[in-house]
Parts: structure tokens; sequence; C-alpha cells
């Protein structure tokens, strides 16, 4: 993989997190929105005598507040995958980042009406670019994601190998995912892709 069609499929990824963490956004100042509409007639009711009802005023304050709180996650996660650029090669907690990386990948599961889950997963750690590492997890799932069918479940689980870290991918009830098109990435991070028919997993395994 050369260093410039590197960068720039790295500038896309970030690029395509990048939108889906705005419309995501977008959705939260909606519904604010929304509830803040709701705030304004009831104070105007109220300015002509009319009853202010307690219980509406408090749901449509809850919302704000539940989609403040929304927000709010929604940005540590894109701070979080922005900071992931800062190094290059050092220790980097792999549990926290298939967590951090399946959260980014939310909007694109919702979008094709399936859900994704944190499996099993053992502390780990490994030396690694946690950049790539988000791009070739947040790629993967893309992959799968593309597969599935509506109401479908994609599980994905991590536990230490000797030398580094084995990511596994599962859908419920199905068989071995399809994993494809990454092969660049692939060999630059010293990994292998490993489908196991015999219990409809496929492996991301890799090798400090």
């Amino acid at each position: 993989m050369s260093q410039i069609t590197d960068s720039r499929e790295g500038l896309q990824f970030f690029g395509r997190v990048s939108a889906s963490v705005s419309h995501e956004i977008k959705n939260v100042f909606a519904v604010i929105n929304e509830a803040a509409g709701l705030i304004q007639d009831f104070t105007l009711m109220a300015e002509r005598g009319m009853p202010l009802e307690p219980e509406r005023l408090k749901k449509a304050a809850d919302s704000i507040k539940g989609q403040v709180q929304r927000g709010d996650g929604i940005v540590r996660n894109m701070n979080a995958m922005a900071h992931s650029t800062d190094d290059d090669l050092h220790e980097i907690d792999v549990v926290e980042t298939l967590e951090l990386t399946m959260a980014l990948a939310t909007r694109m599961a919702d979008m094709k009406q399936v859900r994704l889950t944190v499996g099993d997963c053992e502390p780990c750690s490994m030396t690694a670019d946690k950049f790539d590492l988000m791009r070739l997890l947040h790629s993967s799932l893309a992959a799968v994601i593309e597969t599935m069918e509506s109401g479908e479940n994609l599980i994905v689980g991590v536990t230490p190998t000797p030398n580094g870290a084995k990511f596994v991918f599962s859908i419920s009830g199905k068989g071995a995912p399809e994993v494809s098109g990454l092969e660049g990435l692939v060999r630059k991070m010293n990994a292998a892709v490993a489908k196991n028919d015999s219990n409809g997993t496929v492996e991301l395994l890799f090798m400090q």
C-alpha cells in the first residue's frame, strides 16, 4: 500500500466517520429543538391563563436533558477518534478501542436496521497505530454489515494472543460473515483474516 494511497484512504475513513457523527448531532439538535418548542408553547399557554401541566413540562425537559447526554457521548467518541492520530505506534487498550469503534459504527448499523454487540472481551493491550486499528475494525464492521439482513445481530469480541490480539466476528444464528476488500490494510498492520465455518466466525488476528 503506497503512502499516498494509504493517506487518502485514511482521510476517507475520517470523513465517513465525521459525516456520520454530524448526522447524529443534527438528530440530537432536532429533538432538542422540538422539546424547546413544546416548552415555548406551554409558556404561551400559561401567559394566556391556561393551566400549566407540570408533567408535560417535565417530560419536555427530560427529553432535552437526555439528548444533551447523548450528544455529549457522541462528541466524546469523536474526540477520542481524533486523538487516535496523535501518535503512531504506542501501547493501546484493545478492548477500549473496539468499544469506541463499534460506537462510531452505530449509525451505519441503524441504517441497515441491524444491531452491534460487544461480545466476550478479555483485558488486552498491544503496540499499534490506534488510528489504523480503528480504521481496519471500522472497515471490517462495514464489510460485514453490508451483507446482513434487517434484525440480525453482529457480535464482536477480542482476546489476547501470545503475539497480539484476536478479534472474533459472528452473526447470531448465521454462518461465518464475509470480510473482504481489506487486504492492503490487513498486510500493513501485520494481521490476518481467517474464516471459521465450523463455529460461524471470522477472526481478525494481529501479530506483533
